[in-house]
């Protein structure tokens, strides 16, 4: 049984695990590494503002029948022209239903690298932080392209001394025309530090209207991966 453990260990810190394709929602040239990060939307937390709008169902976050997104406000910009002032007003944003998922911090092995011949010291065994550089999202966006129903997730990164944010990564629903419960990738570059900051992945759902049916995301993660990859 240890053996077993030891050999385990040592697959996952080396990327040797691919999970496999052929029943997966993600695009059929993706494959991604072990260890990744999980979650369901449905186990995120939701914003104070969206609680009488959501739904949850087994892992899904969705609008609850017939609630819809509300209009943010309005900005005026006044522009001095002569004697007249010219009043112009951006097109609306819509205000989306929000839950937070907070990222468990995980680490890879690194095994030990015995001394060679002739060498006095090898490497001892040690763990990283995670070496993810991917953010995957299950969503159903009802209207693909169109910008009626949307499903985006952000990855944010929180300095913990400072509680500075910043934003790693951002997936748009709305770049794809699927209108089928699928998985999406967007690929970014980062070093990932759980010693000195927290990470979670903030999803939003936005419904301008009843004409169309509630978008849905159901799960996220993060992984290590690249397209290309030829499984058997």
């Amino acid at each position: 049984m240890k053996t077993l453990r030891n050999t385990l260990n040592i697959l996952l810190a080396t990327g040797a695990i691919v999970t496999a394709t052929s029943a997966s929602a993600l695009p059929q040239d993706w494959g991604d590494y072990l260890p990744a990060w999980t979650a369901t939307a449905s186990s995120c937390s939701v914003d104070e503002s969206s609680t009488a709008k959501h739904e949850f169902s087994g892992t899904q976050f969705r609008y609850l029948g017939a609630n819809v997104s509300n209009f943010g406000v309005f900005v005026s910009n006044v522009a001095a022209s002569g004697n007249s002032a010219v009043i112009t007003r951006p097109n609306p944003t819509y205000q989306p239903i929000t839950v937070r998922c907070n990222v468990t911090p995980i680490y890879d092995y690194v095994p030990a690298i015995p001394a060679a011949p002739g060498d006095l010291f090898g490497t001892p065994a040690y763990w990283k932080s995670a070496d993810w550089n991917a953010l995957i999202v299950g969503y159903k966006d009802t209207d693909g392209i169109s910008t009626k129903a949307q499903v985006s997730a952000s990855l944010r990164k929180v300095n913990r001394a400072t509680l500075g944010e910043s934003t790693i990564a951002t997936f748009n629903s709305n770049t794809s025309a699927s209108v089928v419960a699928n998985e999406d990738i967007k690929q970014f570059t980062h070093t990932f530090d759980f010693q000195n900051n927290e990470y979670y992945v903030e999803i939003n759902l936005i419904r301008a209207d009843t004409t169309v049916a509630t978008p849905v995301a159901y799960s996220v993660r993060l992984a290590k991966g690249e397209f290309g990859v030829i499984l058997h």
